[in-house]
């Protein structure tokens, strides 16, 4: 009995210990990918081409960027999202809102095995096109959904006050940033990367948030 109390006196932390490694993995793998992949496809540009470019059809690496990069960072995010759901304080918002983020790292896993065309159109008959694009918008609609409820439910989590308000503030701006890439500004990529950003910068901060509170 009282090996079986320690085993779940133990469980949190482990719990927090995988969300936290999860999260930063996936973040610092994915910056890692776009900068390395970026660099190594001359006439790449950060500004103006999207991130599953990397990964298109016909792109100089296209297969090692999906299967070597975009799939471990949609693994580690979903994961992150899963064990982050599990942690206490526990409520309905926490789990659909983690719900909702774990998306945008079911995207990533998503587009991995459905690249996307050179240029990424928005309209398409090829069927990989079209399931990357609904893979997308559903990442891209889920995680600021996500992002609010979580930084609404954050106010009861011990030791994360900046998770409410940078919550609230990386939901709409990732909002904002999709609903401007939509409608396909000149710099497209750099939108992309406006809406992705806070999407990460919420997960890393959330992250280092469960380690710091482990022990609670």
């Amino acid at each position: 009995m009282a090996r079986r109390a320690a085993l779940s006196a133990g469980e949190p932390t482990v719990i927090k210990t995988v969300a936290f490694w999860a999260g930063a993995a996936g973040v610092a793998l994915l910056v890692a990918v776009i900068v390395v992949a970026g660099a190594a496809w001359p006439g790449y540009s950060h500004v103006d081409n999207f991130i599953s470019e990397l990964g298109a059809t016909g792109s100089p690496h296209g297969r090692l960027v999906n299967f070597g990069g975009f799939l471990p960072v949609g693994l580690c995010l979903t994961l992150f999202s899963i064990a982050a759901a599990l942690v206490e304080p526990r409520s309905r918002r926490r789990t659909v809102g983690f719900a909702c983020l774990g998306l945008f790292g079911l995207g990533y896993v998503a587009i991995a095995f459905f690249p996307c065309e050179f240029g990424c159109p928005a309209t398409s008959s090829d069927i990989s096109q079209v399931m990357h694009n609904l893979t997308s918008l559903a990442g891209y609609l889920g995680a600021p959904v996500g992002m609010i409820l979580l930084g609404l439910a954050a106010r009861r989590w011990p030791g994360s006050g900046l998770l409410f308000p940078l919550g609230l503030a990386c939901g709409l701006v990732s909002t904002a940033a999709f609903a401007w890439m939509l409608s396909e500004p000149p710099a497209s990529g750099l939108v992309q990367r406006v809406v992705e950003g806070s999407i990460v910068l919420w997960v890393l901060v959330c992250a280092f948030s469960l380690r710091r509170a482990r022990t609670i």
